[in-house]
C-alpha cells in the first residue's frame, strides 16, 4: 500500500496500476504469439504431406518444400522466443566467469574458434541456464559473422562486464539498435544456413535485461565488433 502525502500516494498507485496493466498486456501478447505459432504446426505439416505427392513438377515441389522448411523454422523459433519470454527459471549464485569459460570450452569442442581469457570469480545471483544461452548466442554470432570469438569477463565497481569480440566487418551504427529487434537480420539472404530467422539477439537481450543488465555494441578498428554485456551486482558486491 503506497504511503506518504495524498498526491504521492495517488501517483504511486496510478504508476503501479499502469505497470500491472503493461505486464499483463505483454504476457497476453506473448501467450497469443505462442498459441498462433503452435497452431500453425498442423497446417504446415498437412501442406508438407500434400507437397510430397507432387510428382509431375520436381522443381516446383522442391521450392514449395523449401518454403515450408523456412516457415517451420520461423514457427519453431517464435515458439522458443515466446517460451523464453514466459519462463522464469531458477535463480542461484553463479560465477559468470566460470560460466563463460564453459561456453568457450563447449563451442571449442564443436570445432569453433572460441577462446576465453581466464578471470577471477565474478559471482552474482542469476538464472544460469538462460544466461549461458545468451552468452552462447553471442559467441556463435561472433564466429559466424567474424570468424572467431574472444570472451572476457571483468569486475567493475557495481557490475560484471562480459565482452565478446570478433574479426568481422562490424555493424553500422545506424543498425546497432535494430539488430536486437525480433526477426531483424542485416543479411539480404533469408537462408537458414547464413543466419537463422533473426531471433537470437532478441532472445539474448531479453535474457540480459531480465537480469537487470544491458548490451552495448562497438565497432573495432580496423575490423571487428565488441559486444559488451553489463550485469549489475548487488549493492553489497555479493
Amino acid at each position: 500500500m503506497p504511503r506518504g502525502p495524498g498526491e504521492i500516494r495517488r501517483t504511486t498507485a496510478a504508476f503501479n496500476t499502469m505497470q500491472e496493466r503493461l505486464h499483463r498486456f505483454v504476457a497476453d501478447r506473448t501467450r497469443m504469439l505462442a498459441a498462433i505459432s503452435h497452431d500453425l504446426r498442423t497446417p504446415l505439416t498437412s501442406l508438407r504431406l500434400r507437397a510430397e505427392f507432387i510428382t509431375d513438377d520436381a522443381e516446383n515441389k522442391q521450392k514449395i518444400l523449401n518454403i515450408l522448411d523456412e516457415m517451420e523454422r520461423i514457427t519453431e523459433a517464435t515458439l522458443a522466443f515466446a517460451r523464453d519470454e514466459q519462463a522464469g527459471g531458477q535463480s542461484e549464485s553463479t560465477d559468470v566467469a566460470e560460466l563463460c569459460g564453459d561456453v568457450a570450452q563447449e563451442l571449442s569442442d564443436m570445432g569453433l574458434d572460441v577462446a576465453f581469457t581466464p578471470a577471477g570469480p565474478a559471482v552474482m545471483t542469476c538464472q544460469p541456464t538462460a544466461l549461458k544461452r545468451a552468452i552462447r548466442n553471442l559467441a556463435q554470432n561472433a564466429v559466424h559473422y567474424g570468424g572467431r570469438a574472444r570472451l572476457a569477463v571483468r569486475l567493475a565497481d557495481s557490475e560484471i562486464l562480459v565482452t565478446v569480440e570478433d574479426d568481422g566487418p562490424g555493424i553500422p551504427e545506424a543498425d546497432q539498435d535494430s539488430v536486437f529487434e525480433p526477426f531483424t537480420r542485416l543479411e539480404t539472404s533469408r537462408s537458414h544456413e547464413t543466419g537463422g530467422v533473426g531471433l537470437g539477439l532478441a532472445i539474448t537481450r531479453n535474457i540480459v535485461r531480465a537480469h537487470g543488465g544491458d548490451i552495448h555494441l562497438e565497432n573495432l578498428t580496423p575490423r571487428g565488433l565488441r559486444v559488451t554485456v553489463s550485469l549489475p551486482l548487488p549493492s553489497d558486491g555479493g
